[in-house]
C-alpha cells in the first residue's frame, strides 16, 4: 500500500493509500506511527479520496468541537446517536450544514453543544 496523500489533524495523519484499483481513506495516530490506522472509507478514484479527506479533516474538528470522538466508523457522543463516517464523507455537507445538523440533534435530543 502506498500513501499518496497525508494531513495532519489534531496530532493525528489522514491518510490517502492507494491499495490495486482503489483508494483507502483512514486516520493513524502519530502515537503509533508503525500501524496502519483506522481505515474509514474506500474511493474509486484518487480524487474522491483526496477530496474526502481534506473533508473529513474539517469535519472531525468540528464533532470534537461538539463533543463527539472518532471510534472505529463512527463519530459518538454521549446519550446522542452515532453518526456513521461514511454516511457525511458521502453527503459532503458543507461546514454550517453541518454545524446546524449538529445544533438540530442536540436540541431534539437534548444534549448540550459545546460550541
Amino acid at each position: 500500500m502506498t500513501v499518496i496523500y497525508q494531513l495532519d489533524c489534531f496530532g493525528c495523519d489522514i491518510l490517502v493509500r492507494q491499495q490495486q484499483e482503489s483508494y483507502h481513506l483512514g486516520i493513524q495516530s502519530r502515537s503509533n506511527p508503525l500501524g496502519f490506522g483506522n481505515r474509514l472509507a474506500e474511493f474509486d478514484s484518487e480524487e474522491d479520496a483526496v477530496g474526502a479527506a481534506d473533508l473529513f479533516c474539517r469535519m472531525y474538528k468540528l464533532m470534537r468541537e461538539y463533543g463527539y470522538r472518532l471510534s472505529g466508523e463512527e463519530f459518538q457522543k454521549d446519550d446522542m446517536p452515532s453518526i456513521p463516517v461514511k454516511g457525511l464523507l458521502n453527503l459532503r455537507p458543507a461546514t454550517n450544514d453541518l454545524r446546524a445538523l449538529l445544533e438540530r440533534d442536540a436540541e431534539l435530543y437534548g444534549a448540550a453543544t459545546s460550541s
